[in-house]
């Protein structure tokens, strides 16, 4: 049966990747734990500063939605774990760097997605990685948003996962890691990943090699 643990490992630093949108390029860097330091932000594991690409050091959390799915085949007794967010920009500015009026409806843009690293070995946790604006008519109000990540290994799904949470316009960073069992097969994976809301998607990809 597909299984997923709903809790990341306490003590682990996750490596969240942050992407700059300007000449098309990728960044990353450390989330680090900062509940000692900022208490005000310890709601759970997961909690982090991203520092060296965000101007302001923007505080990451566990998101607070609905996870589901799991791992399949290949992939069965490996580890998904929680999706931890960021709002890099709020809706007015998102809107202003789209050119959006309240008129077009719901809109969906996935700006950059990455799965880091790119070369992995089994037992080794990857971070599944996805910028997208998201923007809606009631600038006030949350919208239902579903973020999918499908992994597949020659054409076969061997991971599932959708994350289903509200959110507020703007900007969004999210990442979830996948730890691989220690006999996951070698060879290219492929990820798709997508975010919808109110019947609107946007649908990217990118693959990761797991290497013995």
């Amino acid at each position: 049966m597909m299984q997923v643990v709903l809790s990341l490992r306490r003590g682990v630093a996750l490596l969240l990747c942050l992407f700059v949108v300007a000449g098309g390029t990728l960044g990353c860097a450390a989330i680090e734990e900062q509940v000692k330091t900022h208490p005000e932000t310890a709601i759970g594991a997961g909690i982090g500063t991203a520092a060296g690409m965000l101007t302001g050091g923007l505080i990451f959390g566990n998101a607070a939605g609905t996870l589901l799915g799991g791992l399949v085949g290949g992939l069965t007794g490996g580890v998904i774990g929680n999706v931890i967010e960021a709002r890099a920009q709020d809706q007015a500015a998102t809107s202003q760097r789209y050119n959006y009026s309240p008129a077009q409806g719901t809109m969906i843009r996935i700006e950059a997605v990455e799965a880091h690293p790119a070369q992995v070995r089994p037992g080794d946790t990857i971070n599944l990685n996805i910028r997208f604006a998201v923007l809606a008519q009631n600038a006030q109000q949350t919208i239902q948003v579903s973020e999918r990540r499908q992994v597949f290994l020659n054409s076969s799904v061997v991971g599932d996962s959708t994350l289903q949470v509200q959110r507020m316009g703007g900007t969004w960073t999210s990442s979830q890691p996948l730890t691989l069992p220690a006999n996951a097969a070698s060879g290219s994976y492929r990820v798709v990943m997508s975010v919808t809301a109110d019947g609107t998607e946007s649908t990217q990809q990118t693959t990761f090699i797991v290497v013995r």
